[in-house]
């Protein structure tokens, strides 16, 4: 491969991801709020449309969703701007909030709130989210500052804006 033609893959993957990340923080810093936006019938509406009478909501999500991330970590390893301990890091520091976060769930949801039958785990926190959205504050607090860093970054050095 040329050494033009190999700038240019490096140019073209630093810009798909920079994009990529702008528009995955952003939902991420904008998903929570519509829990304070819309009210818990509306939500609840909606979660009961969308598990209807299954286990899962989410297959379609998690399969797509897993494929950004594989396109994310190639586009991070071909743009040369994979570091292994920021990689590491982040991943540690990812992992860890999303638990604490699930933590935050531990108390029974009463009857009135809980999901009709069939039940499985992840339907179960599902309603415990949307009864209480409030509850991991902490890790919503701590995961959206982080994601409004990476916006800032991303617009003032990332885009030069």
């Amino acid at each position: 491969m040329s050494k033009s033609r190999l700038c240019y893959t490096y140019f073209m993957a630093i810009l798909l991801l920079k994009i990529l990340l702008l528009l995955l923080s952003i939902h991420a810093v904008v998903k929570p709020l519509f829990f304070y936006f819309l009210s818990y019938n509306t939500r609840r509406k909606q979660l009961d449309k969308s598990y209807g009478n299954k286990n899962t909501a989410t297959k379609l999500f998690d399969n797509v969703i897993l494929l950004v991330l594989l396109v994310l970590i190639i586009l991070l390893v071909i743009s040369g701007q994979m570091q292994y301990i920021s990689f590491a890091v982040g991943l540690y520091v990812g992992a860890t909030l999303i638990q604490v976060y699930f933590h935050s769930f531990s108390s029974q949801l009463p009857e009135d709130k809980a999901p009709k039958s069939p039940t499985s785990p992840i339907k179960i926190m599902s309603y415990a989210i949307q009864a209480n959205p409030e509850k991991p504050w902490k890790s919503l607090l701590f995961i959206s500052v982080l994601f409004l860093w990476v916006i800032y970054m991303l617009l003032t050095i990332g885009f030069k804006l």
